[in-house]
């Protein structure tokens, strides 16, 4: 058995990045959190409000609070909201500059989104603090790179020896540095390394799920404080009892076969049907003709685990949908069922009720949240999938952009931005946005008026006028005065003319779906 395929980010413990010189230089005090649990995958430092939309998940935010300065408590709660949607890790605030405190809607919103946050109270450059955790992030990697290849080897290597089950639990423990069990699904504790004590109780740090063939097995539970290589063992393990539960070196992990059949069917690698088909039989989801599949992808928080995940989404997806395919793509958690008879209202449905129990599922045990379950569009025949997966994973990827939480969504419900997905790398789509709504932006940015967001509200309650100020919380003649001074700047035609609007909503969708913000939303103190 060799190594996965695609190596993850180094993962750095806070307290490790904490204990670096030029980080202690600058007196950190963890106000929320716990240093050992919150994992780094990258620090930036930024003095923009509007950050989330640019974070990708992991990510240490270094700032001044200058983003901050004159924002209401509202807009810094929204703030903290943004980051943590974008699966922020930690946000380290420099005191003395903006703020001689942490705000306390801050840190409110913080311990609400389960965000680690730390105060800063001595002035260290930035920039000196990001090149420290490069070069910590080097030697992790390298060190960790050669970790992970003699953990692989010893692991196979008691495969190959075939001494059994028991004598692989022990190989496991002592990789591990302390004690190895591995109990069934049903709780009986099948092998132990240390067969006089009992098993400690399973935690998200210190135990991974077997599964055999798609299915769940039990648990593989570590007892030993040494934390990194405890992760790093229990992290392969889990596949290597399951080569040995499924009799030696035919049998491998479910997920493992589902996630490598997806990787070579969405990046066209299988040479034939026929393959494809014996390659999803073996994987434990066969043929079934006349039953229409359907790609299914998940959005979820970037700091949830993906083994953990994945292997939520395969219980609950078999819960609902029966007989599935679930595996990891490219980084990403993705399921193939068959579509359920009673067409698109019965897979929204089902797609509603597979949310639910995975977005509860995560919110228990990791207290992080599924942003969107998304689903493709339904293919006849199992070659054609690589389709429905591609929109499946788009769609997910909008939803993230546009922060939807707990919804179920069929591709054609995101339409619209899927099509201006196709713009965004070309010059067109700036010079429409900069047409359309760049007088606005440009007012709404030097005089901290809301003339965008009244166009929103105007345009989305039909142009009716009293609903419209309703929204906006003003009075009918603040609602006349923004819409006339929308048109001085505009210009064109009337907003009541067909074309003129359609422009006008496309332009919205498609600066939402650039800047991740909902054009409808206030971010910053109105000045009217």
């Amino acid at each position: 058995m060799s190594s996965p395929r695609h190596r993850g980010p180094v993962l750095i413990p806070l307290s490790q990045v904490l204990s670096l010189p030029e980080v202690a230089a600058a007196s950190p005090a963890v106000l929320l959190g716990d240093p050992d649990r919150t994992l780094i995958r990258w620090v930036h430092s930024s003095e923009v409000f509007e950050m989330g939309p640019l974070l990708t998940g992991g990510e240490l935010l270094l700032t001044t609070g200058l983003g901050l300065r004159g924002t209401s408590a509202a807009a810094q709660e929204q703030y903290v909201e943004a980051l943590a949607e974008a699966g922020l890790a930690t946000l380290a605030l420099e005191l003395g500059r903006t703020f001689s405190e942490v705000p306390e809607p801050l840190l409110r919103a913080a311990a609400r989104r389960h965000l680690t946050v730390i105060s800063l109270r001595e002035v260290v450059p930035f920039a000196v603090i990001v090149e420290a955790f490069h070069r910590l992030e080097m030697d992790r990697e390298v060190a960790g790179l050669r970790r992970g290849e003699r953990i692989w080897r010893e692991l196979t290597g008691g495969v190959l020896d075939r001494g059994g089950l028991h004598a692989l639990v022990r190989r496991i423990a002592d990789l591990a540095g302390g004690k190895a069990f591995l109990v069934a699904r049903d709780g009986r504790l099948v092998a132990a390394s240390h067969p006089a004590t009992v098993a400690p109780e399973a935690t998200r740090e210190n135990s991974r799920p077997v599964e055999v063939e798609g299915t769940s097995w039990g648990t593989l539970i570590l007892d030993t404080r040494r934390g990194q290589l405890r992760s790093a063992v229990l992290d392969r393990a889990p596949h290597v009892v399951a080569l040995e539960l499924g009799h030696a070196s035919i049998a491998q992990d479910g997920v493992a076969l589902a996630s490598a059949l997806l990787y070579d069917l969405v990046h066209d690698r299988l040479p034939s049907v026929e393959e494809l088909h014996a390659r999803s039989e073996i994987a434990g989801f066969p043929s079934a003709r006349g039953r229409p599949l359907v790609a299914i992808s998940v959005a979820g928080d970037r700091r949830v685990q993906r083994a953990l995940l994945s292997s939520s989404a395969q219980r609950a997806c078999t819960e609902v949908f029966g007989v599935c395919l679930v595996g990891e793509v490219d980084e990403e958690v993705v399921m193939v069922v068959r579509v359920p008879r009673g067409g698109d209202a019965r897979l929204r449905e089902r797609l509603d009720l597979l949310s639910g129990k995975l977005s509860d599922a995560m919110e228990r045990t990791t207290g992080h949240s599924i942003i969107a379950v998304t689903a493709g569009s339904p293919v006849e025949e199992m070659d054609e999938l690589a389709r429905s997966i591609a929109q499946s994973r788009e769609v997910a990827a909008i939803a993230r952009r546009l922060g939807t939480h707990r919804g179920a969504m069929l591709a054609r419900d995101l339409g619209i931005y899927r099509l201006l997905a196709q713009l965004q790398s070309g010059p067109e789509l700036s010079v429409f946005l900069r047409e359309q709504l760049g007088p606005l932006l440009d007012h709404d940015a030097a005089h901290g008026t809301e003339l965008l967001r009244t166009l929103d509200a105007y345009l989305r309650h039909g142009l009716a006028k009293t609903e419209t100020a309703g929204a906006l919380g003003v009075r009918r003649q603040t609602l006349y005065n923004r819409l006339t001074r929308i048109d001085e700047l505009l210009g064109g035609g009337p907003l009541s003319d067909y074309e003129r609007r359609t422009a006008l909503s496309v332009a919205l969708h498609a600066w939402q779906l650039r800047t991740g913000l909902h054009p409808g939303h206030r971010l910053t103190p109105s000045a009217g």
